[in-house]
């Protein structure tokens, strides 16, 4: 890869433009820290914390008053213990904090203030601000993406998802002549282009022939449903390199539909509005390395301590370069695995899974609460091949529905035989009762959650 040169008669070696050279500049750091050990990489955030919690000190009501009730002294040395002494915080107290959150000023060179909102799955909005620089850092996480798996920029790019307005609806959607995220102000790349998910199946598969992209990215579920599509009507991608998935849980099912029916492998990225992005999957493994130069991520227990590997935990974030906003240990609401460390000689930790959030838990009668495992779509299909679409709500301790889309009324010796699969799935004789619906509704960006707990 040649970096574009800005400079009039100057071809080889590229001289990019000032913002080019400073994404550039955080790129060449990257590639150099990815292979820090752990030990390493620690005694590099504990700086920037300490930056971080200065600033977040003096120039933040909400912070000043935290590190003041909890005995911090962001001048003393920054160790794990004394970063679990800051309190967790939750989407409840930033929405009560509100400005009083927000710093009174930024230090020279992270530009300028815009406001985010995000409203995850409560549809509770979380408003917050970002800066110039925290944006250059999502642009260069978003190239070490690329760059890790080897994407050619000269290939096509496709995405499916949410876009603001019915933007980008069918049949054309919307096209640029690049990859967008700034990567044109190092490299050419070739053209991208975008349909809404609010499109149907037959729309996006028509609309993937015509571009026949090199790269697609997307949601899991609208991707298993989108293979699903393509395996019954027999149609092809084959320019297809790889499946980039963004924003969903993504578990084998995934991987397998995009291997069975394209011929390809997922590239999986961890990331949030509020922080960008948490941790991306290795190059060799499907497993995950957290984004440590981006954010300091723990997984705790109940009981607040860090998980050890093969342990599941919630996710606290702390963002190392947002001085607008600050955020300090915040709960995102997501579960993850913690992993080994890595053979692929990254010192960057190791997140195995994500497993999603607290509403997407299976409660047991026992009071125990755990990730349900819901089989595998092809046990479904040697039932039926009539289910198009499926979900489950736990409604109590003892009842699940089903809710389903199915092209043709299934039996009752079909539901009865779905009903064992679904039990044995579950691990529990649960009452299992059947919806059918015209269309299952997603949420408000398009996200779908196969399982969700609706115990008050």
């Amino acid at each position: 890869m040649f970096i574009n040169s800005t400079v009039d008669g100057i071809v080889w070696p590229g001289i990019p433009s000032p913002e080019g050279a400073l994404l550039s500049s955080l790129l060449a750091q990257l590639e150099q820290s990815q292979f820090l050990s752990s030990e390493q990489i620690f005694v590099q955030q504990s700086r920037q914390l300490e930056a971080l919690f200065l600033h977040a000190r003096d120039s933040s009501a909400f912070y000043r008053q935290r590190f003041m009730k909890a005995g911090i002294d962001p001048h003393a040395p920054i160790t794990p213990d004394v970063i679990r002494r800051i309190p967790i915080l939750t989407r409840l107290d930033m929405q009560e904090a509100g400005d009083r959150l927000n710093t009174n000023s930024l230090p020279r060179g992270h530009g300028k203030r815009f406001q985010i909102k995000s409203s995850g799955t409560t549809g509770r909005p979380v408003v917050m601000l970002k800066t110039t620089l925290t944006q250059i850092f999502y642009y260069a996480f978003n190239l070490r993406n690329h760059i890790w798996h080897g994407h050619d920029f000269n290939g096509k790019l496709a995405i499916i998802r949410y876009a603001a307005n019915k933007k980008g609806m069918p049949p054309e959607g919307l096209s640029q002549k690049h990859w967008g995220a700034k990567i044109n102000l190092l490299y050419d790349t070739g053209p991208s282009f975008l349909l809404n998910i609010a499109s149907s199946l037959e729309d996006q598969a028509q609309w993937l022939m015509r571009h026949n992209p090199d790269y697609l990215t997307s949601y899991s579920s609208n991707l298993i449903a989108l293979a699903d599509h393509f395996k019954k009507q027999g149609y092809r991608l084959p320019g297809l390199r790889q499946v980039i998935t963004v924003s969903e849980v993504v578990d084998n099912r995934v991987r397998d539909a995009c291997r069975r029916t394209w011929g390809v492998e997922i590239a999986d990225i961890y990331s949030c509005e509020e922080a960008g992005y948490l941790a991306i999957q290795c190059p060799d493994h499907e497993h995950y390395h957290v984004q440590s130069e981006n954010v300091y991520l723990e997984v705790v227990n109940d009981d607040g301590k860090l998980c050890q590997p093969g342990e599941v935990g919630r996710v606290l974030i702390t963002s190392l370069n947002n001085f607008a906003t600050p955020l300090i240990r915040y709960e995102l609401g997501d579960y993850a695995e913690v992993g080994e460390p890595c053979s692929c000689g990254r010192g960057l930790p190791v997140v195995t899974r994500i497993l999603g959030r607290e509403r997407n838990r299976l409660i047991l009668p026992t009071g125990e609460s755990r990730f349900p495992y819901l089989g595998d779509h092809e046990e479904y299909r040697e039932v039926t091949t009539a289910i198009q679409q499926f979900q489950f709500i736990q409604r109590s301790l003892e009842e699940v529905e089903n809710k389903m889309v199915v092209s043709e009324p299934l039996t009752p010796e079909q539901e009865d035989k779905l009903r064992k699969i679904i039990i044995k799935n579950l691990g529990y004789p649960f009452r299992i009762t059947f919806s059918y619906h015209d269309e299952i509704e997603k949420s408000a960006t398009g996200k779908f959650e196969e399982f969700i707990c609706d115990i008050q």
